[in-house]
């Protein structure tokens, strides 16, 4: 999930505690976090002038009402005093690296920096074998407004991010999530994005919902700005209704193939409180049923952006690895026992047997030279069976 919420704690002349709450803003962001249940959530114009904000959407908003799966990546800045802040389910996945794409092509400072996240699936089988999943996570907050200034700026912000993406190694998924603040496709920055010199990088609309989004009703079921129309907070938060689609979660192509370890799941993409039927209107205007009614209530209080999620599957790892078969041939004898033929035979490898409860009952030696190896009456019922090399990289893994 990606949200703008709103100058969150952080405070001006026109946003102030009054008329933009911060505590009310933390209880709004629990109920819709609470109902959407994202295992990543990217947020954008949280105060970057301290720890504060980053640190209390995690205590307050997420980690709250007993819940404990929340982990928070590093607070990040290029000086910008609005900033990304991350929040991942920890149970799920693990936070391998984090960096910041600061400045542009010509070394200027970027208005925002775009944060870089390396996640990794926390599989149940990881200690099996370490060839999990593994992905990258970019949250950008592009400049605002229609200048021709602000376009430039955002273009340089897309730039420098193609720029990182060909400069350095990366994950076969990766996905761009955040307020890219553009009211149309057209615009260059986007089209950096859609298409780069470099084709094998480029970023895809997972539903392809292309063109003049501005004030145009035949998007109306993708805009994300404003939830408000004429009630703005004192200018606090922007107003006119549902008409832009700044909000945006991009993928590679490869999260759009069949054989992807990490696959988009097609029609998943949307605006969470849009029901497609308030454009140029509040979103609490007449009847909106698209989320309960506490739900409506606090993406109307919390933010003049709606949240946008998009659903992903991935592949677990298989108890079975079938990538070893040039390695090891497994049959079964004539008393029933499974007998383990070894192809190649220039190192010692490690025999391990572990019980149903995961504790290990039997480990030995394979040496070289010693091509078979047979169970016996030992191992009564369900076990697993693991063999690894002399540097400790999983051959075979399998029940018995």
């Amino acid at each position: 999930m990606s949200y703008n919420l709103t100058y969150f704690r952080a405070f001006t002349s026109f946003c102030t505690t009054t008329n933009n709450p911060p505590g009310a803003k933390e209880a709004w962001l629990n109920t819709v976090v609470a109902h959407t249940q994202p295992d990543i959530l990217v947020c954008n114009e949280v105060d970057g002038s301290n720890a504060t904000a980053h640190g209390r959407i995690l205590n307050f908003s997420l980690n709250a009402n007993g819940t404990t799966r929340w982990a928070a990546t590093d607070l990040y800045t290029n000086g910008s005093s609005l900033i990304n802040a991350v929040y991942y389910d920890q149970n799920k996945l693990g936070l391998k690296s984090q960096s910041i794409i600061s400045n542009d092509l010509q070394n200027n400072t970027l208005v925002r920096g775009i944060d870089v996240m390396r996640f990794y699936y926390k599989d149940s089988l990881l200690a099996w074998n370490p060839d999990t999943l593994f992905f990258t996570v970019f949250a950008a907050h592009l400049k605002a407004g229609n200048t021709a200034s602000d376009l430039t700026e955002r273009q340089k912000a897309c730039e420098a991010l193609m720029y990182y993406l060909a400069s350095n190694p990366r994950d076969d998924v990766y996905l761009l999530a955040g307020d890219l603040n553009m009211t149309k496709s057209q615009e260059a920055g986007f089209q950096q994005l859609l298409n780069y010199s470099n084709a094998g990088i480029r970023f895809k609309d997972p539903e392809n919902v292309l063109g003049n989004w501005n004030n145009n009703g035949t998007f109306a079921a993708w805009h994300t700005q404003s939830t408000r129309d004429g009630l703005t907070n004192d200018g606090c938060f922007s107003g006119g209704g549902l008409d832009d689609r700044y909000d945006h979660i991009l993928v590679n192509s490869t999260t759009l193939t069949s054989s992807s370890r990490m696959r988009y799941l097609s029609g998943s993409l949307r605006p969470i409180g849009n029901d497609g039927l308030h454009f140029n209107s509040s979103i609490t205007s007449g009847t909106n049923n698209s989320v309960p009614a506490t739900v409506l209530t606090a993406l109307y209080e919390l933010s003049d952006h709606l949240p946008v999620v998009a659903d992903f599957e991935l592949d677990r790892l298989g108890i079975g690895l079938p990538e070893f078969r040039d390695h090891i041939q497994r049959s079964t004898d004539l008393d029933g026992h499974t007998v383990l033929q070894r192809i190649e035979s220039n190192e010692d490898w490690t025999v391990e047997v572990f019980d149903p409860a995961g504790r290990i009952i039997v480990r030995s030696s394979w040496p070289a030279g010693e091509l078979r190896w047979r169970s016996d009456a030992l191992f009564r019922g369900w076990v697993t069976l693991r063999i690894t090399d002399a540097s400790g990289r999983t051959k075979f893994a399998a029940p018995q």
